[in-house]
């Protein structure tokens, strides 16, 4: 009789730990367009869950394909990704980033990161935070890295150039100072 009572709470707070990692998906209809579009709490903030996919000068799919962007969203040159986000959310800034990243490396460990942040049916990661990050590529001097990375803008910038995010091989998740005319992908956050 006491060996029962003694297990009960090793289970319970089992049980309990494990609801607490699993992401809570909610839904969010930019009234612009009437794209639906996933959101998930992660630490204090909400994020999209997805790429931005708002058409709008300086925004283009992957080789200029509707199909590519129905997969991944649009790619937009920094002048384009800081005026992206539907009223209510914004792009979020070097900050915001870093204390994101901070937050998923501290959960799971650098190393792990990259595979928690990865689509679990696009790409091949775990999506542990329900983050869904897509290997969307990106575009510089042509379009590059369809299927193999993903690069998000910042809100940061400097002389005119801004901070990208980078999740790419061999398993990194960094942050570059890069060139305003390139093209990446647009997560939003919530105001």
């Amino acid at each position: 009789m006491y060996m029962k009572h003694a297990i009960l709470p090793i289970v319970v707070f089992s049980l309990a730990s494990y609801a607490i990692s699993v992401p809570i998906i909610e839904k969010f209809t930019d009234s612009r367009d009437h794209q639906t579009y996933k959101t998930v709490k992660i630490g204090s903030k909400t994020w999209m869950a997805e790429n931005l996919n708002y058409k709008m000068p300086g925004s283009t799919c992957y080789e200029n394909n509707d199909e590519n962007c129905k997969k991944y969203g649009k790619l937009y040159t920094f002048g384009a990704a800081v005026k992206a986000c539907p009223a209510g959310w914004h792009l979020p800034d070097d900050q915001e980033w870093t204390m994101f990243k901070t937050f998923i490396e501290d959960s799971d460990g650098k190393e792990a990161a990259w595979m928690s942040l990865k689509s679990r049916d696009k790409w091949d990661g775990s999506d542990r935070y329900g983050f869904d990050v897509v290997p969307a590529g990106k575009a510089t001097d042509g379009f590059l890295e369809l299927g193999v990375s993903a690069h998000f803008w910042s809100a940061t910038e400097e002389d005119g150039d801004a901070f990208g995010w980078h999740l790419a091989p061999p398993g990194d998740f960094s942050r570059d100072f890069d060139i305003s005319t390139n093209m990446y992908s647009v997560r939003c956050l919530r105001n």
